[in-house]
C-alpha cells in the first residue's frame, strides 16, 4: 500500500510540473503576441517645449506667477505711460534707476503692437503697417515706473544706418538695461538682417532673449520646427551663445477675427524676472 501511494504522489507531482510548464509557455507566447501588436511609442517631446515657449535653461512659470504678471501690467490705478522719446543716446534722460528692457526687431515685425499688448494699452506705442515708422527710441513706464520698456527703431527695410549706431550705443552703455528682447518673425522666418543683428549684439557681448512674433500665422504642426531652427541658430557662431535658453512665442495682433492674443502672460513674466520683480504681489505671511 505504501509503495503504491508513493507512486501516485510522484506521478501527481509530474502532472503538476507539466501543467506549470505549459502555463509558463502560454504566458510567454501571450506576451510575445502583445508586444507584436503594441503600437510604436510616440516621439518624445523636446525638453521644455510647448506651443508658446521652448525652454532649456529656465523653468516655466506657475499659474500663480502668470496671474501676478498679468495683474502687474494691467493695474488700472497705475496704467503704462510714455516716459521719453529720443533719437540720440546722449539725449536720453539719465535720471532714475528703474530697470529697463529693450525690444529690437526687423521693421514691421510687430514690436509696437506687442508692446501695446504687454502694457495693456491700445495705442501707447505707435503702430503702422508701413515699415520704418518707429524712428526713435521710445520709453514707457510700467507699474508706476517700476520697469521701463523701450520700443527701438526697426532694422531692415525703411531703416537708417544712424538708428543702428544709436541703438548699439544704448545697448552697450545703458546701465539700467537688464534685458534685450529680439523679435523674429515666425511667419516669414529669419532673414539676413536678423542674422546681422544677432552677430552684432553677440560680438558686443550683449545678452538677449528671442521672441517669435506672429506665431498665430504658423501652422501648429510647424511650430516645433520653428523653435528648433531658432535654437540651432542661437547655439551657433551667429547667436554667439549669448541668448537666454528660453524662446517665447507670441501673437499680439491675431490675423483672424475672434482669435485671442497668445503668449503675452509668459512675456510679461519674463520681463518681471529680468527686472527683479518676481516677488511683486507675493503677500508675506
Amino acid at each position: 500500500m505504501r509503495g503504491g501511494a508513493e507512486r501516485e504522489v510522484r506521478e501527481g507531482w509530474k502532472e503538476e510540473e507539466l501543467d506549470v510548464e505549459l502555463a509558463r509557455v502560454e504566458a510567454r507566447e501571450a506576451e510575445a503576441e502583445a508586444e507584436a501588436e503594441e503600437p510604436e511609442e510616440p516621439e518624445a517631446p523636446l525638453p521644455g517645449l510647448s506651443k508658446y515657449a521652448y525652454r532649456w535653461d529656465t523653468s516655466p512659470p506657475t499659474r500663480a506667477q502668470l496671474a501676478r504678471a498679468d495683474k502687474f501690467f494691467t493695474q488700472s490705478t497705475l496704467p503704462a505711460e510714455h516716459a521719453w522719446t529720443q533719437g540720440r543716446f546722449r539725449e536720453i534722460e539719465l535720471a532714475g534707476n528703474a530697470p529697463e528692457v529693450a525690444f529690437l526687431g526687423r521693421s514691421n515685425v510687430g514690436k509696437s503692437s506687442l508692446l501695446n499688448a504687454v502694457m495693456n494699452a491700445r495705442a501707447l506705442a505707435y503702430t503702422s503697417s508701413k515699415p520704418g515708422r518707429t524712428r526713435a527710441m521710445s520709453a514707457f513706464k510700467v507699474g508706476g515706473g517700476r520697469v521701463v520698456m523701450l520700443d527701438m527703431p526697426g532694422y531692415g527695410k525703411g531703416s537708417r544706418e544712424e538708428w543702428g549706431v544709436q541703438i548699439m550705443k544704448y545697448l552697450t552703455r545703458r546701465k539700467q538695461l537688464c534685458r534685450t528682447f529680439v523679435l523674429l518673425d515666425a511667419d516669414h522666418g529669419v532673414k539676413p538682417a536678423d542674422i546681422m543683428l544677432l552677430e552684432a549684439i553677440s560680438q558686443a557681448d550683449i545678452s538677449y532673449q528671442v521672441v517669435l512674433s506672429k506665431i498665430d500665422r504658423v501652422k501648429e504642426k510647424d511650430i516645433k520646427e520653428a523653435f528648433e531652427g531658432v535654437k540651432g541658430l542661437l547655439e551657433s557662431e551667429v547667436g554667439g551663445r549669448r541668448a537666454l535658453g528660453e524662446i517665447l512665442a507670441v501673437s499680439a495682433a491675431p490675423k483672424r477675427k475672434g482669435e485671442r492674443k497668445q503668449g503675452i502672460s509668459e512675456l510679461r513674466w519674463a520681463i518681471m524676472v529680468a527686472a527683479g520683480l518676481e516677488r511683486w504681489g507675493v503677500h508675506k505671511k
